[in-house]
């Protein structure tokens, strides 16, 4: 498979709100409320991505065969020692999960976190997330902490995960 990793255009932001829109529904279904996830509409990420882009965070798509495939979004940090990132959001489309194209994927992530300065990074998953978690926990990151979050009158919990990022 040749895939492309590529940043995406502004022109092209609602394009990959639809690409988040049917990973997101698909990772989280029976994780979050049903009435929730069918409520989502394919522009749901758009303002959210254009003001992540905005404030300088790094989005990247895998694109194979001119179809978004897969996304990510992660911001750069300060902890008054070293720069961190801060990883938001990684989602690939349910066809193209498990058959190594999240570990090829990572691989470009993990090298544009380095490259940018990153010492560690630093995410949070729903702890019901197994499928997730053992990915994560397979590219070398840790459990944290766990918290629990209110969203959209749902309490979730969440894991916070680090890893330290080698250069």
């Amino acid at each position: 498979m040749d895939i492309k990793y590529r940043v995406p255009a502004l022109d092209e932001i609602e394009m990959l709100s639809e690409q988040i829109r049917v990973s997101y529904v698909s990772a989280y279904k029976g994780l979050m409320e049903d009435e929730y996830l069918s409520s989502l509409k394919s522009d749901h990420w758009a303002p959210i991505l254009q003001e992540s882009v905005q404030s300088g965070d790094t989005c990247l798509v895998a694109e194979l065969d001119g179809v978004m495939i897969g996304s990510t979004v992660f911001g750069t940090a300060d902890d008054g020692n070293e720069r961190f990132a801060q990883w938001h959001a990684f989602y690939l489309l349910p066809q193209y999960i498990g058959i190594g194209i999240g570990h090829l994927f990572y691989q470009k992530i993990e090298a544009e976190m380095v490259m940018q300065g990153c010492k560690y990074c630093v995410l949070e998953v729903l702890s019901a997330n197994n499928r997730a978690i053992q990915f994560y926990l397979s590219h070398g990151y840790h459990k944290a902490e766990v918290y629990e979050i209110q969203e959209n009158e749902m309490t979730l919990s969440c894991d916070k995960m680090t890893k330290i990022l080698r250069g």
